[in-house]
This record gives C-alpha cells, sequence and structure tokens, in this order.
C-alpha cells in the first residue's frame, strides 16, 4: 500500500479525493516536521518513529585499502506496537 492507495481508501470513507489528499498530505508533514526537531512521533496501535543520530564511522575501500571517512548522520527508527497485526 502507498499514500496514492491510502489517499483512495480515505476517500471512500470520509471525503472526497481532493479533500483525502490534502489531509495525507498535511498528516505527512506534520510527521515531518516533528521529526526534524527531534520529537518522537506515537501513533497508538501502529507504532513509533524517532530520530536516531549514527556515529561517524570509517569503512576501508577494499581496492585501495584507503580509509574513508563516514561522517555521522541523523536516522529515522521505527518501532511497531505490539498491537499492529491484532
Amino acid at each position: 500500500m502507498n499514500k496514492e492507495d491510502i489517499i483512495q481508501e480515505l476517500s471512500k470513507h470520509l471525503f472526497d479525493k481532493k479533500q483525502a489528499k490534502a489531509a495525507v498530505e498535511h498528516t505527512i508533514q506534520i510527521m515531518k516536521d516533528a521529526l526534524k526537531k527531534g520529537d518522537k512521533v506515537v501513533l497508538s496501535n501502529f507504532g513509533t518513529f524517532k530520530t536516531k543520530e549514527s556515529r561517524p564511522i570509517s569503512l576501508k575501500n577494499p581496492k585501495t585499502g584507503k580509509a574513508i571517512p563516514v561522517p555521522a548522520k541523523t536516522r529515522i527508527r521505527f518501532k511497531a506496537s505490539e498491537n499492529i497485526l491484532k
């Protein structure tokens, strides 16, 4: 299921397709903004999204043997709720 499928299903139950698309887009933007600020996004009976800072590492090029630095990154983690499939 992708975003368009969610919009289609939502439009069957609550809105027309234009309003459903706006609702989904706005919801996703709210979640993105919260994650950018470092907040957790908790959706009851679905799961939790949060950000985590990965540490910088050094990898080795197998052909040359040179070390390649990989900088730290902010990554998004998702932990599914125990009730997600119930």
